[in-house]
């Protein structure tokens, strides 16, 4: 009842935030839990080597820290439950919606296990400007397998 409380006292452009993200987590539960990702990967933008040329370029735009602390809080709410994909599907899908450029990058991690059998960890993150906005304070370095890219129109030419 409280969180209904405190969602009713907020202005009404944070309200539509908050149910947009809904929203957009709805759609990636949906695609991650129920189909396979080959059927619905080219949602997440154009697919680069993870080694390509980063958008560091980009300036950083005031928009993108309160979505992702939008996308984290309702997260926070549903326990946690909610995958980093998922997160970063939402958050990417988010910034392209208001131009924003952005790469959501896929990663990997080889973990010795007590008993010497490796143990492969995967993580998802999205990069905007020079730096991570969302997954990124995993503690641990994952290498990137691959990268979804968002480019605005006009910050198109100059990536590529």
């Amino acid at each position: 009842m409280k969180i209904l409380q405190r969602f009713i006292g907020l202005p009404w452009s944070r309200k539509r935030l908050y149910l947009e993200a809904t929203l957009w987590l709805l759609l990636s539960w949906g695609l991650v839990r129920g189909l396979p990702f080959r059927l619905w990967s080219s949602w997440l933008g154009e697919q680069r080597s993870a080694d390509s040329e980063s958008m560091a370029e980009e300036s950083k735009d005031p928009r993108v820290v309160p979505i992702c602390r939008c996308i984290e809080s309702i997260n926070a709410r549903l326990g946690g439950r909610l995958t980093c994909l998922m997160l970063a599907m939402a958050v990417h899908w988010m910034l392209r919606r208001r131009n924003i450029a952005s790469s959501l990058v896929l990663g990997t991690l080889a973990e010795r296990m007590p008993d010497q059998s490796l143990k492969l960890k995967a993580h998802a993150w999205v990069n905007h400007g020079a730096g991570v906005v969302l997954g990124g304070n995993t503690g641990e370095e994952y290498f990137p397998i691959s990268s979804f890219v968002h480019a605005p129109p006009a910050a198109r030419g100059q990536a590529r």
